[in-house]
């Protein structure tokens, strides 16, 4: 009977308590249950409940690790070791962890006995590098991009527990530049209009590597002998420059303004007198007036097309979409002729304003390659997962 009267009491315990401990405990959480004690007791040494917890969770979370060491070890499978490491570093932190408490309790209270697992690390690091490594090398002989894109990451975990292990970084530049699928951004013109030379530069002057993605990489410039995989062409077929328009609206503003002051007269000619017998006088007005051409300067320019998505193994179209940039340029400026006094704030406003001089056609299409070129940008970013 003896046997089971730990147990029971120890389930009264827990029953009792609502730390967060105990939860983590009830909820098989062990090692948040082992870091809530640890942390409870190097406040308060006396807190019997948390040593009972800490106990429980400490034995049963190296049970776990050990149990699962064993079986991969059974297993004879060669993808063992990652794990097999993970478990030993495991219960090398948790008797870290737990040996803290050395200053304040009597760690064989909690069944607490040092082991040395620096062997056990050691050895399954050094396995787990060399099965990465091995199988990496052997992805890369296949030659294929996903193959490649495996083996850079299993080379990454090869790092991650030697920095500088055998050749290691040359093969994950091999990897990486085998993984990578590359895309050429090109321009088409068959617009039947003739294009000024810095535009092609101006629409792919801005650097692309905003666009680039883990295994894509985007190039404005072809390089020399180089295979892309795919293409993204802008097929230009419509440039259309409106002519330049000046659209003039005439218009008066008039008001009334004080011009002295006359006599009231009465039916015979004569002076009239107010109640005090003063003479009454009476305010002149006259009206003022001045005549206003408006001006609006206007020009405007559509380039529309489609953005091509090119499969170049294949040379055939993926994905197409319409572009369509506009740009517009547009002038108010006003002249006038009269007393400017006539004139509403609004109105004197205008006359601030002069004639500007029309962009040229060239300008224009350079100012509407800007638009076209964020709109590129934007509707090949929405379809970046096409390209792999």
């Amino acid at each position: 009977m003896k046997k089971y009267i730990y147990p029971i009491l120890l389930l009264i315990i827990f029953a009792a308590c609502g730390s967060s401990s105990v939860k983590n405990l009830q909820k098989g959480n062990y090692d948040k249950a082992i870091d809530k004690s640890v942390k409870e007791l190097l406040k308060d040494r006396s807190k019997d409940d948390e040593i009972q917890v800490l106990s429980q969770a400490y034995k049963l979370a190296n049970q776990n690790d050990n149990e699962k060491i064993e079986q991969l070890k059974l297993s004879g499978q060669p993808d063992i070791w990652e794990k097999i490491y993970l478990s030993y570093d495991a219960l090398q932190k948790r008797q870290e962890k737990v040996a803290r408490l050395a200053q304040v309790i009597n760690l064989n209270y909690i069944g607490y006995q040092y082991v040395n697992y620096s062997n056990e690390i050691s050895n399954a690091k050094n396995k787990a590098a060399e099965y990465y490594y091995v199988h990496a090398k052997t992805l890369l002989d296949k030659g294929d991009k996903y193959s490649a894109r495996t083996a850079y990451d299993e080379l990454q975990k090869v790092k991650t527990y030697f920095p500088n292990y055998k050749d290691a970084d040359d093969l994950i530049k091999i990897a990486y530049n085998k993984g990578n699928t590359y895309v050429l951004f090109k321009i088409e013109n068959n617009s039947q209009s003739i294009l000024p030379l810095a535009f092609e530069e101006e629409l792919t002057r801005s650097s692309l590597a905003d666009l680039n993605q883990k295994w894509t990489v985007y190039d404005a410039k072809p390089l020399e002998n180089f295979f892309y995989d795919y293409f993204i062409t802008v097929n230009i077929k419509l440039i259309d420059i409106s002519p330049e328009s000046l659209n003039q609206n005439h218009y008066k503003e008039s008001k009334q303004i004080a011009d002295g002051w006359k006599y009231k007269l009465d039916k015979n000619g004569n002076v009239m007198k107010d109640s005090l017998g003063n003479d009454i006088k009476i305010p002149k007005f006259k009206t003022i007036s001045c005549n206003i051409n408006e001006v609006q300067q206007s020009k405007a320019i559509i380039i529309a097309g489609t953005l091509d998505f090119i499969n170049n193994t294949t040379r055939q179209i993926i994905k197409t979409d319409p572009v369509r940039a506009e740009w517009f340029f547009k002038n108010n400026f006003a002249t006038s002729n009269g007393d400017l006094s006539a004139l509403t704030p609004q109105t004197a406003a205008k006359l601030q304003s002069s004639q500007m001089p029309f962009p040229s056609n060239a300008d224009m299409i350079l100012q509407a390659g800007n638009v076209l070129k964020t709109m590129c940008k934007d509707i090949i970013r929405r379809n970046n997962s096409l390209l792999k």
